[in-house]
């Protein structure tokens, strides 16, 4: 069952959601911004998960200024936004359709951020522009919307990540 506004009101009222930075509930979560720096992948680069290799990035600070995505590029950003939920809640990412409509995808793969009950942590986005338009990123753009859900009983055990308790934006771990 997913969490109304009403829902998620109470919960933060009662800490069972705990969000620190900017805070706007909306009709079905929370307001996602985009927090202040980006991470560019240097080109050229091969991932082997069997022969790991540091990746290299290439910071961004949007403080300074904006930063323009171009058609094919790809980015990570973080939100704003730390959260952390009980046990019995999964927290998942929705984009904003209005980027979506211009081809910007914010979080391409896992849909349930699976730390989030186990850690405050804001979350990482894998930003990609599969359109044709640049696309202009500012620091606290809305960027999406935070979705929560009731599990039928809370989870039991805890959870080991190389992500843990992420702060900002952090690239990939091998």
């Amino acid at each position: 069952m997913f969490l109304s506004n009403k829902t998620i009101s109470k919960y933060i009222q009662k800490g069972k959601i705990i969000v620190k930075g900017k805070l706007h509930i909306e009709t079905k979560g929370i307001t996602m911004n985009l927090g202040n720096e980006l991470l560019i992948p240097k080109p050229n680069q091969t991932v082997d998960t069997e022969s790991p290799k540091e990746i290299r990035y290439e910071k961004y600070d949007l403080e300074k200024e904006p930063y323009i995505l171009k058609p094919n590029d790809f980015v990570l950003g973080s939100t704003l936004q730390n959260i952390k939920t009980g046990k019995n809640i999964i927290t998942m990412i929705d984009g904003r359709s209005t980027f979506a409509r211009v081809g910007m995808t914010v979080h391409i793969t896992a849909f349930v951020l699976d730390g989030i009950p186990f850690n405050n942590e804001n979350s990482v986005l894998e930003i990609k522009n599969l359109g044709n338009c640049n696309i202009v990123l500012h620091k606290g753009e809305q960027i999406g919307t935070y979705l929560f859900a009731k599990l039928s009983e809370k989870i039991v055990g805890g959870k080991e990540s190389k992500y843990e308790g992420q702060n900002g934006v952090v690239g990939v771990k091998l």
